[in-house]
């Protein structure tokens, strides 16, 4: 099992479909120390959002997390963002 593979089953087990509530996963790329790291967020609706840091990537790796991103949709249903790649 690799290191995606691994970040996928995290998403499933917190992915927990509660009722009113907005789950989805951000990708957020932070130059300065040139990692991407992966959060899964929540959100009952009129609430604060909850942030928790499930991954990180070597900044080699940005090319490939738009295709990540497809995958994790694909297997999980939860939306994804990917935050600063332009």
């Amino acid at each position: 099992m690799n290191y995606d593979d691994k970040l996928i089953e995290e998403i499933k087990k917190r992915f927990t479909k509660k009722k009113n509530t907005l789950y989805w996963v951000r990708i957020a790329y932070q130059r300065y120390s040139k990692q991407l790291n992966v959060f899964f967020e929540y959100a009952k609706i009129g609430t604060a959002t909850h942030s928790e840091q499930i991954g990180r990537y070597v900044e080699s790796e940005k090319e490939r997390m738009p295709e990540l991103a497809k995958r994790v949709k694909t297997e999980t249903n939860v939306s994804v963002e990917l935050d600063d790649f332009e």
